[in-house]
């Protein structure tokens, strides 16, 4: 099996792309530094960008894919090359092209969360710069493993929902963390309505 096929199987497996249209990008030298994830997830009917139905299970499917969507954001995107500058004495870098500017950076949060929530995460966590988004240079997230969480159902109606998740911490570290997930229907299928930064 050859390296690009491995990496987009991985993945895959880990929940970061669907099986429609997941893409993996990988440069000529060798290493895990020379890898890419291309910020492309999949809106295929199996993926948990298209959930209708929401549930206890597929929830949590949902809340994995959007984590993937923060990940990508808070580290910048595609971060080789970084490109960095000074701005009220702190080191900023610019996000990369695929979510280099506003339009492209709000169309790809709002693949898993609402438009308002999307927005507040943006105003909050980003500085647009000379027409580029950009973020402070600094890396983030924590040690939950969402792929392992179970939910409780809080509340439901056609177009809210309310969720309890528990989420284990990484192996090693002993119990879990209770989150709170609010969701929305929009154009048919569940955002979450909770701004990134906040949720994760």
């Amino acid at each position: 099996m050859n390296k690009k096929w491995m990496l987009g199987s991985l993945a895959l497996s880990l929940g970061l792309l669907s099986a429609g249209s997941g893409v993996m990008a990988a440069s000529s030298s060798v290493g895990s530094s020379a890898i890419k994830n291309v910020a492309v997830i999949g809106t295929g009917k199996e993926g948990p960008a298209t959930i209708n139905n929401l549930t206890v299970k597929s929830v949590v499917p949902l809340v994995v894919h959007a984590r993937a969507i923060y990940f990508y954001t808070s580290r910048g995107g595609n971060f080789f090359p970084m490109e960095t500058f000074m701005y009220k004495a702190q080191e900023y870098r610019y996000l990369s092209n695929d979510i280099g500017t506003k339009v492209k950076l709000m169309n790809y949060i709002k693949k898993a969360y609402t438009h308002n929530a999307a927005a507040y995460y943006v105003q909050t966590q980003f500085l647009e710069h000379e027409g580029r988004m950009s973020q402070v240079n600094a890396d983030l997230g924590n040690s939950l493993m969402f792929e392992k969480a179970t939910a409780r159902m809080l509340s439901k109606t056609a177009t809210t929902a309310e969720f309890d998740l528990t989420v284990p911490y990484s192996s090693g570290q002993e119990g879990s963390e209770s989150v709170y997930v609010k969701l929305k229907k929009v154009n048919g299928y569940w955002r979450i309505d909770t701004s990134p930064d906040i949720l994760f």
